[in-house]
């Protein structure tokens, strides 16, 4: 089982990484360099183009990380002691991977009404001007929420699980060979 866990666990935690990592370098770096774009009208259209190259890369990730979470509590059992302290986190870190992979829905959601909307102007990706057309503008503002979310939760999970993984009472009596 050492061998299956391993792999899961690493496909767990790569899945993890790049969905959190693609977040964050998407907010920070792609739609914040839309600025760059000297034609207003094609700021959307710009981070558009780099959204839909990464999308595929982004749902596979979200889908490594939920799917071998599932495995991963499926084949490792808490150990002993751990009890209720330990199901109330795992509760906790579901709840906040559910917010993550809601987060990560609006963002396409959004990301699809100012695609929808064209080449209009813009002050970036997720700011709109005053010659924004109002459903445009509109899903810029949940589009400029969404996409930090996703990583505040993404990290979030990532501390959580940080915390799960630290060894308990009972696993630091075994290390030292008592019983």
């Amino acid at each position: 089982m050492a061998n299956r866990t391993t792999a899961l666990t690493v496909l767990h935690d790569v899945g993890l990484a790049a969905w959190f990592g693609g977040a964050w370098m998407g907010a920070v770096g792609l739609n914040g360099a839309t600025i760059e774009v000297d034609d207003h009208t094609q700021r959307t259209r710009v981070a558009n183009a780099g959204w839909f190259r990464w999308a595929p890369v982004a749902g596979a990730a979200l889908l490594a990380h939920v799917s071998t979470a599932y495995a991963l509590g499926r084949l490792i059992r808490t150990p002993a002691g751990r009890g209720q302290g330990s199901a109330g986190l795992r509760r906790f870190r579901t709840a906040v991977t559910l917010a993550a992979m809601i987060s990560t829905a609006e963002t396409g959601v959004s990301g699809q009404r100012v695609v929808r909307g064209g080449d209009v102007p813009v002050a970036t990706a997720t700011i709109p001007i005053a010659a924004t057309p109002p459903d445009v503008a509109a899903a810029q503002r949940r589009l400029r929420v969404a996409q930090w979310l996703v990583p505040a939760f993404t990290g979030a999970i990532f501390v959580l699980e940080a915390i799960q993984r630290e060894p308990g009472p009972h696993d630091a009596a075994r290390a030292d060979g008592a019983v």
